[in-house]
C-alpha cells in the first residue's frame, strides 16, 4: 500500500496581471479572472504529483485583495503578512499571486517582515492574464507548487518563481516588460531553474535558508514566528541625481515633507557631485539616513572609487548600498524607520547582510 505525504498548500490572490488587471486592448480580451480558477487548473499537476512523487497535495485559496500591483501599497503587504501569520499552522507552504510591476518590492517586504519562518512562501504572476493567448500562467502557478511541495532539498523563505528562475526574496528585479521570463536575481545568481526539470543551486539555497536562522531560530509554530510587518514609506523620499542639481532640495524635502530618508541614485560608483556635500552635511546634523546607490543598471556602490564618494566615507556622511537592489534598499529601510531604529543603528543595519539582500566587497588595493 502506497503511503503519501500530505501538503497543504494556501495560494493567496491579490490581484495584478495574472488576474486580468490589465487596460483594454483591441488586440487582446479583456477577461477578469475569478480566484477559484486557479484552484481549477492546478487538479491536473495534483493528481500528476500524488502520483509520481507520492504527495498529495490539498490546495485552498484566498482572495485577499484584487488590485494592479502598481496600487500596491505597504498595507497590502502587510495584510499578506498577517494572513500567512494567521494560517501560518494550517498550512505547510504559500503561493502568492501577485502582479509584476512591485514584486520586488513585496518579495523584499515579506523577506524582512518574516524572519524566521520555517515554510516555503513564493511568489509568481504572469505577463499574460489568464483566458488569454499566449498566457504564462498556468505554467507559472504549476512550477510554484512544484516547488512549494519539493522534497529533494530544504525549501523555506521568500522566493520567486518565474518563468525559468527561481530567485531569493531579497534580489527580485523585474527587469523587461515583454519577456515571459522578466525577473532576475539583482547582481547575483538564483537559486535555481525550473523547467522540464528542477535544478537547484545547492549552495545558495543552503546559503538562503541560513539566513532565516539567523536571528532566531525556526519557526514550528505561528506562536514563535518573528513578525515585523509595518513600513514607514511615506517618509522616505527617492531622488535621481542630475547634473546642476539643486542641494537645497534636501532640507526642503525635510523640513516642509517631514522626510525622515532617503535614498538616492548617484553617478559613478555611488559618487554625488561635490556641490551637494554641505546637503549631505546637513542630513548627518539632523541624523536623517542617505543611503546611496549608483545609476548603472549592473553597478556597485561602494564608496571606494572617485574621490567623492571616498568623501562621504572618510567623512560619514552617507551608506554605500553596494549591490542591493532599489526595491531591497527602499523596503529595508522603511522597515527600520518603522520599528523606529536610531540614526546609528539604522546606519549599520542597512550595510548588515540580514537575508542576502547585500553583498560588501573587500576594501581596494
Amino acid at each position: 500500500m502506497t503511503t503519501y505525504t500530505k501538503k497543504r498548500v494556501l495560494v493567496i490572490f491579490t490581484g495584478g496581471t495574472v488576474a486580468g488587471n490589465v487596460a483594454k486592448s483591441k488586440v487582446s480580451q479583456n477577461t477578469k479572472s475569478d480566484p477559484n480558477n486557479f484552484i481549477a487548473i492546478l487538479e491536473d499537476s495534483v493528481d500528476i504529483v500524488k502520483k509520481n512523487w507520492h504527495i498529495e497535495i490539498s490546495p485552498s485559496i484566498v482572495e485577499l485583495l484584487n488590485v494592479d500591483s502598481s496600487n500596491m501599497q505597504p498595507e497590502n503587504w502587510t495584510m499578506i503578512i498577517e494572513e500567512i501569520h494567521k494560517k501560518y499552522d494550517d498550512y505547510d507552504s504559500f503561493i502568492v499571486l501577485h502582479g509584476t510591476n512591485t514584486m520586488g518590492y513585496t518579495a523584499a517586504a515579506l523577506t524582512f517582515s518574516l524572519e524566521n519562518i520555517n515554510k516555503p512562501v513564493i511568489l509568481t504572476g504572469a505577463q499574460v492574464p489568464l483566458g488569454y493567448l499566449g498566457t504564462d500562467s498556468v505554467t507559472n502557478l504549476v512550477n510554484s507548487l512544484r516547488m512549494a511541495v519539493w522534497g529533494y532539498h530544504e525549501i523555506k523563505g521568500v522566493m520567486a518563481v518565474f518563468g525559468s528562475k527561481i530567485i531569493t526574496g531579497a534580489r527580485v528585479k523585474k527587469g523587461t516588460d515583454f519577456d515571459y521570463d522578466p525577473f532576475k536575481a539583482f547582481q547575483t545568481g538564483s537559486l535555481g531553474e525550473i523547467g522540464r526539470f528542477m535544478r537547484i543551486d545547492e549552495a545558495a539555497m543552503k546559503r538562503h535558508v541560513s539566513y532565516l536562522s539567523k536571528y532566531k531560530a525556526l519557526a514550528i509554530q505561528s506562536k514563535v514566528l518573528s513578525v515585523k510587518k509595518n513600513f514607514e514609506t511615506k517618509h522616505i523620499a527617492s531622488l535621481t541625481e542630475f547634473p546642476g542639481m539643486s542641494e537645497n532640495i534636501f532640507q526642503s524635502l525635510v523640513e516642509n515633507n517631514g522626510i525622515k530618508a532617503f535614498v538616492f541614485r548617484a553617478f559613478g560608483a555611488g559618487d554625488p557631485s561635490s556641490h551637494l556635500f554641505p546637503a549631505f552635511k546637513y542630513l548627518k546634523k539632523k541624523k536623517i539616513p542617505i543611503v546611496i546607490t549608483t545609476q548603472a543598471p549592473s553597478g556597485v556602490s561602494n564608496f571606494q572609487v572617485n574621490e567623492t564618494g571616498q568623501y562621504l566615507r572618510e567623512h560619514d556622511l552617507a551608506i554605500p548600498a553596494y549591490d542591493m537592489s532599489i526595491e531591497a534598499m527602499t523596503v529595508k529601510l522603511a522597515w527600520l524607520l518603522a520599528q523606529k531604529t536610531k540614526y546609528e543603528d539604522i546606519k549599520q543595519k542597512m550595510i548588515e547582510d540580514m537575508h542576502g539582500e547585500i553583498t560588501l566587497e573587500q576594501e581596494l588595493i
